[in-house]
């Protein structure tokens, strides 16, 4: 098994800065470059209830493939009572109960008022993308988000909710 963490560094700069934006009236997330041309574009699944005062800001502050998940109390007592599956603690990368799929990206949001660390990660449940389906995380098709975090990998990467 490998895995691979990538910790970026504040104030390390590899290359231009990226932005990521996601767009809840749209169901995208859209990767700019420094110079505001887009670059990708993937659906998304969204949060059932969308953040107060957006536009929300934010950045990247790591990026793990093949990450472990660690559902919370609330999630555990929800797959159980909607799904009759009872998750352990912790599940590990290839799991096919892993929510996160095969990528996650830790995104630290500078606003006070919000859930100051969210995910954006690839989903192993297809059917949610284009949905208002998740807990308050961000969903991509498996392939998206390793073409996403391949192509933001050792750069400093913003993150836009609007």
């Amino acid at each position: 098994m490998i895995i691979l963490i990538i910790i970026l560094t504040p104030g390390l700069v590899f290359a231009e800065e990226y932005l990521i934006k996601i767009s809840f009236s749209e169901f995208k997330l859209f990767l700019f470059d420094s110079e505001g041309q887009e670059l990708l574009s993937f659906p998304v699944a969204l949060p059932k209830i969308t953040p107060k005062n957006l536009p929300i800001k934010g950045k990247v502050v790591r990026i793990e493939k093949n990450p472990y998940w660690f559902p919370t109390l609330l999630t555990r007592k929800a797959y159980l009572r909607k799904k009759k599956i009872e998750l352990p603690k912790m599940i590990g990368p290839g799991d096919s109960r892993n929510a996160m799929g095969m990528a996650k990206i830790i995104v630290l949001f500078e606003t006070p008022e919000v859930n100051q660390a969210i995910r954006i990660h690839g989903t192993n449940d297809k059917d949610s993308i284009g949905k208002r389906i998740s807990r308050g995380c961000y969903r991509l098709y498996n392939e998206d988000i390793l073409t996403l975090i391949d192509s933001i990998k050792n750069k400093p990467t913003r993150v836009i909710l609007d």
